[in-house]
């Protein structure tokens, strides 16, 4: 007996494209078909549906397409509906003033790893901003401890420290916060290899 393929809905298809424009920020109709597995038609429908709305916009002088003011807006919405992100703001430029570099708080979804605030430093050795971009958890730090307080029966605060994971000549110090016994985030030190032992 054959097995019936199950199709995406026009919704699933047009999160999948929202997801790759998250990723890469700025692609074509190409690059977004290749990505999704869509003809160009249907990408080009998507597009067209999604840009009226205001999630999406295109590029005048390339053609390619980014995400919009209004899923900006969308973003916004939700991490200022996050108690905790609050709660953690004050502490968290606390601790940026304290050692002077950047510090990201991030949670767990599904396998991936996503980095939701920063407070960053004004130094001038650049570390590329990591604010919504999604790795996998087990080769981030900030992953790790997540990963280790959910197998654990009792608080626990695990510190995880990484050389080069994400990016050349840059480290991250993640620890974990907890609220009611739920690990629900992590609040990691993202700095220069050649700044770490003056944290």
């Amino acid at each position: 007996m054959e097995k019936k393929i199950k199709r995406k809905s026009s919704i699933e298809k047009a999160l999948d494209l929202i997801e790759a424009l998250k990723e890469s920020e700025d692609l074509g109709v190409t690059e977004l078909s290749n990505i999704l597995g869509l003809n160009k038609n249907n990408v080009f429908r998507l597009l067209a549906t999604l840009e009226v709305k205001g999630i999406i916009e295109q590029e005048e002088e390339t053609g390619h397409y980014k995400l919009g003011t209004k899923a900006l807006f969308l973003e916004y919405a939700y991490l200022k509906g996050l108690a905790f992100l609050q709660e953690a703001k004050p502490f968290m430029k606390m601790l940026r003033t304290r050692v002077n570099e950047t510090v990201y708080l991030s949670i767990l979804s599904k396998d991936n790893i996503v980095y939701l605030h920063a407070e960053e430093t004004n130094r001038s050795v650049l570390v590329h901003s990591r604010i919504s971009k999604r790795f996998p958890a087990e080769k981030t730090t900030s992953g790790k401890v997540l990963l280790k307080a959910r197998q654990s029966k009792e608080v626990v605060f695990p510190i995880e420290v990484d050389f080069e994971g994400l990016e050349p000549e840059v480290s991250e110090i993640s620890t974990v916060i907890w609220e009611d016994k739920n690990p629900i985030a992590s609040i990691s030190i993202v700095a220069p290899i050649s700044r770490l032992n003056q944290i």
